[in-house]
């Protein structure tokens, strides 16, 4: 039974029938939540297939672009055939600061001047057009957005380049600490359900989004041979059921799937 917009039995559904599967329904609402995972994991497509899920229902979706700028996202998705005309987006990828007078959040649909920026190659890459990165400059972003645009869904991709920017430029870390925490903060008490992906840490190291988070999902990948094998597991999701083994991740024609209901792990 599907409850309200994009929620199946109270939860709000990724995208992804197997990991739906994995957290009886979906995750709960309203609550941030940590993707971590090595690069090449399927991090920003396990994000963006979430916003997807959303605009499927109607529900207004926002990404946070860092790692990528939203025109090599677009393209990076082209094989799939997805249409991401109404994903807003806040570019804050340090090749992109200077495109921000196109307004803080837009259509990724409208970016053609982007494109079009695209051609001045390496110029738009020169010091003199470059800004800091700051927990503080997108928390003041988001929060003057999330007071026009009632975003349901959100994906910050990632905080790892995230927390590398706002260091080199304040080099206070406490500080960061502290604005990574206040944002996701906020975002709990706006009800939106968010994802934010990051590397994972060292094992030493518990950052603020491991703490705040409602929950992480890991992704790993490894080499077999020629293979790539990719595995997903759910490592704690507060106060709600989960299956907590290790699945099989693959990424196809339509995106990332879960493709074994049997755990790597069963009858071991």
């Amino acid at each position: 039974m599907v409850v309200g917009r994009g929620r199946q039995d109270g939860r709000t559904t990724t995208g992804i029938p197997g990991l739906d599967r994995m957290l009886k329904g979906g995750y709960p609402p309203g609550r941030p939540y940590l993707i971590t995972g090595p690069n090449g994991s399927g991090r920003t497509l396990m994000g963006l297939q979430f916003l997807m899920e959303g605009i499927r229902h109607g529900e207004p979706v926002l990404l946070v672009a860092v790692d990528e700028p939203p025109h090599e996202i677009m393209e990076n998705v082209r094989a799939f055939g997805w249409d991401l005309s109404k994903i807003h987006t806040l570019d804050a990828n340090p090749g992109q600061l200077a495109y921000r007078r196109l307004g803080s959040v837009q259509e990724i649909k409208s970016l053609q001047e982007v494109r079009s920026m695209q051609e001045l190659g390496d110029q738009r890459r020169a010091p003199a057009q470059t800004e800091d990165i700051t927990m503080q400059s997108i928390y003041l972003r988001l929060r003057r957005q999330l007071e026009t645009l009632p975003v349901r869904r959100l994906v910050i991709d990632s905080m790892t380049s995230i927390r590398h920017f706002a260091l080199r430029a304040t080099g206070e870390q406490q500080t960061d600490r502290t604005e990574i925490q206040s944002l996701l903060r906020f975002l709990a008490e706006k009800e939106v359900t968010t994802l934010i992906t990051a590397l994972p840490p060292p094992s030493h190291e518990l950052t603020p989004e491991q703490v705040i988070c409602r929950g992480e999902v890991l992704l790993r990948k490894e080499w077999s041979g020629p293979m790539m094998k990719r595995t997903i597991q759910i490592l704690r999701m507060r106060g709600t059921p989960h299956d907590t083994e290790e699945h099989t991740l693959t990424i196809g024609a339509d995106g990332i799937r879960v493709e074994d209901e049997t755990p790597l792990n069963a009858g071991e």
